[in-house]
């Protein structure tokens, strides 16, 4: 990247870097970790023009959510759109992400369109943490 004049480095963690998730201790420990790695390589590497950030999806529809909505579902022994209603109510937006909207986030944090955005973690969560 620095013979090129440039570049991106975008890592991908959780919301629970901003809002830590119950009994997840690992990974909790872990995914903040990697925020403190992208904050030091944007601290050494910006001189170079590399631009490092992180991405912290809450809630993006994917069959991996649909999964974890099911076992939910089956432990509460409720339906799995019981589930998603009571999730829905903790979300402004009022439903799961879309992964293209997660992936617009990410393309624009790749592209030469980010000329200021480093050492940052974004979230793409529809609102649903609550922290800052």
């Amino acid at each position: 990247m620095r013979a090129n004049g440039g570049g991106r480095i975008l890592n991908s963690t959780s919301s629970s870097v901003k809002s830590v998730l119950d009994n997840l201790i690992l990974s909790n420990t872990f995914r903040m970790g990697v925020v403190g790695l992208a904050k030091t390589l944007s601290q050494e590497l910006g001189k170079d023009n590399i631009l490092v950030n992180v991405i912290a999806p809450g809630r993006i529809g994917t069959a991996r959510i649909d999964y974890l909505d099911k076992v939910r579902a089956e432990k509460a022994g409720i339906s799995v759109e019981e589930i998603q209603k009571n999730t829905f109510k903790n979300i402004p937006l009022g439903r799961y992400g879309k992964p293209e909207e997660y992936g617009k986030l990410s393309v624009f944090l790749c592209s030469a369109a980010n000329t200021f955005i480093t050492g940052q973690t974004v979230l793409v969560d529809g609102g649903m943490v609550k922290a800052i």
